[in-house]
């Protein structure tokens, strides 16, 4: 595999839901919520969500800067938003959330993003008419808004999950690319 600068860039990115965000980044702090699913044998009610993937209308539309790593046409997004999740990959955990990982921990989860028509794309294809594109996990399954059995938590906003059978559909993101070519 071959990294291709020509092929990487740094963006963010909007959704009808809103902007990407991770709540102790946004906010600072530890942030918890329900449990987004029902699960029968836990001792808290409650997640710590604050290196959940979320979305969210009333967060900066910048409060999330993305670098995407491409290698061949698998893209690797790193955080490059300021501050202590500073080149953090995005990954899914073990579940269907997504989460900020360190990059030292391995095992990064790489993307696709696609077209309309659902064929795969790099920045190559992508131009500025480009209205949206969909992000998929190397294994396929597309990123999604997430619903829950509670109902959505007004700080945090709408998990970004890759089980289809959980969520309130497809994410379709609007790119607003920063740089192309990018070399790290």
């Amino acid at each position: 595999m071959s990294t291709n600068q020509e092929k990487s860039f740094i963006a963010t990115l909007s959704t009808r839901y809103g902007y990407p965000h991770f709540p102790k980044l946004t906010y600072g702090r530890k942030v918890t919520t329900p449990r987004p699913d029902y699960e029968a044998f836990t001792f808290s009610h409650h997640l710590d969500v604050s290196n959940y993937l979320f979305l969210k209308p009333d967060v900066a539309p910048d409060a999330l800067t993305l670098y995407f790593r491409c290698l061949d046409d698998y893209y690797t997004i790193y955080i490059f938003t300021p501050g202590e999740y500073y080149y953090r990959t995005i990954s899914r955990e073990e579940k269907d959330f997504l989460n900020a990982y360190a990059t030292e921990d391995g095992d990064q989860t790489t993307f696709n993003l696609l077209n309309a028509k659902g064929n795969i794309i790099t920045l190559d294809q992508i131009e500025t008419d480009t209205p949206t594109v969909r992000i998929q996990t190397r294994s396929g399954a597309l990123l999604c808004a997430g619903q829950s059995r509670n109902k959505h938590d007004p700080r945090v906003g709408t998990f970004v999950r890759t089980n289809s059978n959980r969520s309130a559909g497809v994410l379709d993101f609007k790119l607003n690319i920063l740089k192309r070519n990018v070399p790290y």
